[in-house]
């Protein structure tokens, strides 16, 4: 499970907190990996972009989640906040 908090201004995210039940490795890199989302476009293709670039430059292993997982949540956040 990943649970996301996201605030957006103008289509970009400004900040973004992501917890959940999975494991990442190496843990002190996670930080920067929220950190990598700041400013990106908020769709999908965008921060499945981010994500996966993250995933390589900081040389993330997930267990039990994928990139694609984390985007999927983004996105579900993302949409949740636009419908209310």
């Amino acid at each position: 499970m990943i649970r996301v908090t996201v605030d957006e201004k103008d289509n970009r995210i400004q900040r973004i907190a992501i917890t959940g039940d999975f494991f990442f490795y190496p843990e002190e890199v996670f930080p920067q990996f929220e950190q990598a989302l700041i400013g990106v476009k908020a769709d999908e293709e965008a921060i499945r972009e981010a994500v996966n670039l993250a995933y390589k430059k900081l040389g993330v292993v997930s267990v039990g989640v994928e990139p694609r997982d984390f985007v999927a949540a983004i996105m579900q956040t993302l949409r949740g906040r636009s419908d209310a």
